[in-house]
């Protein structure tokens, strides 16, 4: 039953214009249910237009439900690669929801994310500080200071980020 559900949004989705998708994301804003999340969210990913993609993303940010955070992290572990990932990583620092036992995903992003994604997990995880304690802190700034970017571009961001580290 649940997979006919799911089929059957992917299809209506998949034919909607994306006027149509964006008065449809206000509805579900009120009546939205978690089987409709990976559908959504895939969206960013898809050649839809900038316009639509932003509306996901607002409607992303304003998710309370926390077991919308096992999806999000599974879209972005499959999709990290993606030149649209920056998108869906900056919802984990608009949410709030709480992403602070990801942060490897993140990092991992630094290390091999573009300049965007790269920009948004740095955000992701400057505000993630806060919600660690002395080990996990310890933690995060050994994994940031072996962390190693093949990408010149987001070399400064990694190093900035193992200076704010240290000034905690």
């Amino acid at each position: 039953m649940q997979t006919n559900k799911v089929e059957l949004f992917q299809k209506s989705i998949d034919s909607s214009s994306d006027e149509a998708i964006i008065g449809l994301l206000a509805e579900l804003r009120e009546s939205g249910e978690d089987y409709m999340l990976p559908t959504i969210i895939n969206l960013l990913f898809s050649s839809r237009s900038e316009n639509l993609k932003n509306e996901v993303v607002n409607f992303l940010v304003d998710l309370k439900n926390k077991s919308s955070i096992v999806t999000i992290i599974e879209t972005i572990k499959q999709n990290k690669r993606s030149k649209d990932i920056h998108l869906l990583v900056s919802v984990c620092w608009q949410s709030r929801l709480d992403f602070t036992p990801h942060i490897d995903i993140f990092i991992d992003i630094m290390e091999h994310g573009n300049y965007q994604a790269c920009l948004e997990a740095f955000t992701v995880l400057e505000n993630i500080i806060e919600n660690l304690n002395s080990d996990e802190l310890s933690d995060l700034k050994k994994k940031i200071k072996s962390a190693k970017s093949e990408n010149p571009e987001t070399q400064p961001l990694i190093a900035e980020l193992e200076k704010v580290l240290n000034e905690h």
